[in-house]
């Protein structure tokens, strides 16, 4: 995939040029208006004969924000470079596009359009619902329609950049066999490597509540049973019962898949409902769960809603815990196998059925805490235990492998496209410089 400049974004037209045109024709609402002008709108650079305004720059730099936040990534200074480096991609958008037009490219609205209402529909599973979207867009003071602009914009000016980069660039880029490898070698220390991994069992047991908690989470969830026994609707019981922020939205979560959810016996009570189903009591980590499914996708994914009970755990539910896995961990220590401990104090059901085996993991896949633990741990190792929010794990290493530093014939591929990449930057740059003599552009003070 070709690399594109990290802020890629287009103008749009500004109602309050009309308000410039009349003052240009000395059309005045009032005296006062007239004998104190106010400046509306403000054009920071001209590129072949379009605009481009104040407003389009300070709206691309609230949505490269924006981009940003969507990414989990805190919003960058407002420095003069950024302002400089927004700008320059709103001309070279501008550019690249009258190349375009100029050679009688097209891109597709239709395609732009579904492929907006796609990333819309993702965002609003992701937020759980088209409100909660609407508010983090709040933050950064735009609407939906702003949004809706700005990703059709940026996917029009991407489409553009390919249909110029497949005509004029890529047809005059070679890469050949030996540079690829020369490049290999002169980077080798940055070459990925295949971590190390190791073959786990394990023993897990959970953290508990107290006799009184049990009983009083025990009656909230048989009175919310009861209520949709009697018939009432999912949503009404959610917002009368479910301890939970998304109560009010009737407990809808929205559409998830497989391994989604935060916890194994979640995930497998989902996929084993089918739409208008509900499932009985399912406890996790953080309490009981009634689960519903609303309908199921057509890749699949079933949008869901929940009824949720908290479970307060205290200090001595946890010092209970605790004393459980480290007695199994002394049984183990002592002699007996480490299977037989698994299957009997495990309460993770799908490894303890194994005695306890998990599969193979890559080292650098796993948690921090996970890690810390495992670092160094000879095979049939027993690990101290490893405190997680639900509870306690203890893990044995059954096999370990060493990571391997990756080969030039298993990369040649992927390192061919990018040196590929690479050429097509410096070829794109070039190219655009030349449009830059060929187009008119301005860029006012």
């Amino acid at each position: 995939m070709i690399p594109a400049p990290s802020i890629r974004f287009a103008g749009r037209t500004v109602a309050c040029l009309a308000c410039l045109a009349c003052h240009a024709l000395g059309v005045a609402a009032s005296p006062a208006i007239a004998q104190e002008p106010v400046l509306l709108e403000r054009i920071v650079a001209i590129v072949d004969e379009e605009m481009i305004l104040q407003s389009d720059l300070e709206l691309a730099i609230e949505l490269y924000q924006l981009d940003r936040q969507l990414a989990g990534a805190e919003p960058e200074p407002v420095t003069p470079e950024l302002r400089k480096q927004v700008l320059t991609n709103l001309i070279e958008n501008k550019l690249i596009i009258a190349a375009a037009k100029q050679n009688e490219m097209v891109v597709e609205e239709s395609e732009v359009e579904a492929r907006v209402q796609e990333r819309v529909d993702q965002l609003v599973e992701q937020y759980g619902s088209l409100e909660a979207l609407e508010r983090a867009l709040e933050q950064s003071q735009l609407t939906l329609e702003d949004f809706r602009f700005r990703y059709g914009t940026q996917l029009r000016n991407q489409q553009y950049l390919r249909l110029v980069v497949g005509r004029f660039i890529r047809p005059g880029i070679e890469v050949m066999a030996n540079e690829v490898e020369q490049y290999y070698l002169d980077h080798l220390a940055e070459m990925p490597a295949e971590p190390d991994s190791v073959t786990l069992a394990s023993i897990l047991v959970r953290v508990q509540p107290g006799a009184e908690t049990r009983r009083l989470v025990q009656a909230k969830v048989a009175a919310a049973q009861q209520a949709l026994a009697a018939g009432r609707d999912f949503a009404d019981v959610a917002r009368e019962f479910s301890e939970e922020p998304n109560a009010s939205r009737g407990g809808r979560i929205g559409a998830v898949r497989p391994g989604d959810l935060f916890d194994r016996a979640l995930d497998q009570a989902v996929l084993g409902l089918q739409a208008g189903e509900i499932s009985q009591p399912v406890i996790s980590a953080r309490g009981v769960h009634l689960l519903k499914v609303d309908r199921v996708e057509p890749d699949g994914a079933r949008v869901i809603s929940q009824i949720f009970f908290p479970i307060e755990i205290g200090d001595a539910d946890r010092a209970a815990a605790r004393q459980r896995i480290e007695a199994a961990r002394d049984r183990v220590l002592a002699g007996e196998p480490f299977s037989l401990v698994a299957a009997e104090v495990s309460e993770d059901p799908a490894s303890a059925a194994a005695g306890g085996l998990m599969g193979t993991f890559q080292l650098d896949e796993l948690s921090p805490a996970f890690q810390e633990a495992l670092a160094g741990a000879a095979v049939g190792t027993v690990t101290e235990p490893v405190e997680v929010p639900g509870g306690y794990y203890a893990f044995q290493v059954v096999e370990r492998f060493e990571g391997h530093r990756y080969t030039y014939d298993e990369l040649k591929d992927d390192l061919r496209r990018y040196v590929e990449n690479q050429k097509i930057e410096v070829a794109l740059a070039e190219y655009i410089d030349e449009l830059e003599g060929i187009f008119f552009v301005d860029i006012k003070p």
